[in-house]
């Protein structure tokens, strides 16, 4: 359900409804009890515009997220990421069914509904996973280390928001997108705060575009840079200009928990 939610609403408090968040904006109750994004996990200004924009701009995917997923897509889809933390890799529709006791033939099926929604991306003509959001088995240039793996992230916001969904904290590395220069990231507090940041001055670009997935649209433009200077060539070199905003390494963090942190959060109980 894609809600509209009103200015002073705290996020985790009920209402006659059932779900609330701090927010002017859109959210999407993804299950019961918990919305995405999570608006209170961005506090600057910047932030807040990024996530607005990024609101705004993809029409096509609120489309797709404009109703929560049913039970066993919701489930699938959990477990489809709770399996890269266990394995590193992704798992296959056995691994899922065995988790999840739904039958093979109907986790494929449901695979295909996530594909839908771009929550996940299949190899064409199977239900071989090849991305589900923030991970890819493609090669970015973004790697996340976290627990005993180091996995591929689709974009640099994919890749903060990874410690915030697992509540673990994460190593970044990455190279700046004008000059190859490698950026280094560690967080704390379980993902949801900077830890060390080098080069100091490094950024993000985070893009608005989006086509029939942020995985071939948006995300290949969403990326480190060493510093604002570099960011500024690239885009002066962007033929046509690009749509977005310049974040902080911080203002980057907020924005990647907000998107990521509540995926795997479990439901809310209803108050009596």
């Amino acid at each position: 359900m894609l809600r509209r939610l009103m200015p002073g609403q705290d996020a985790c408090a009920g209402d006659g409804d059932g779900m609330v968040a701090k927010a002017e904006e859109l959210a999407t109750e993804i299950r019961p009890g918990v919305v995405r994004p999570d608006w209170s996990a961005v506090t600057t200004p910047a932030a807040r515009n990024a996530l607005s924009g990024r609101m705004s701009a993809r029409a096509g995917l609120l489309d797709k997220w404009s109703h929560a997923l049913d039970p066993d897509e919701d489930l699938v889809w959990r477990n489809i990421l709770k399996r890269y933390a266990t394995m590193g890799r992704p798992p296959q529709a056995a691994d899922l069914a065995g988790d999840t006791g739904i039958p093979s033939d109907r986790v494929g099926a449901l695979l295909r509904k996530l594909q839908l929604r771009d929550l996940v991306g299949l190899e064409n003509e199977s239900d071989k996973i090849r991305h589900a959001y923030p991970f890819t088995e493609s090669e970015t240039g973004h790697r996340v280390g976290f627990g005993r793996h180091v996995l591929s992230a689709l974009c640099a916001i994919d890749a903060l928001g990874v410690g915030d969904m697992y509540r673990t904290d994460i190593r970044v590395q990455a190279q700046c997108r004008s000059c190859g220069e490698t950026i280094s990231v560690v967080t704390t507090d379980q993902g949801r705060k900077l830890g060390s940041v080098a080069p100091a001055g490094a950024v993000i670009w985070y893009d608005f575009a989006y086509g029939d997935s942020a995985a071939s649209s948006c995300c290949p433009s969403i990326a480190f840079f060493c510093s604002d200077e570099h960011l500024r060539r690239w885009l002066e070199g962007q033929e046509p200009a690009r749509a977005g905003v310049r974040l902080s390494m911080n203002e980057g963090l907020e924005l990647g928990r907000a998107i990521f942190a509540p995926i795997l959060r479990e439901p809310v109980s209803a108050l009596p």
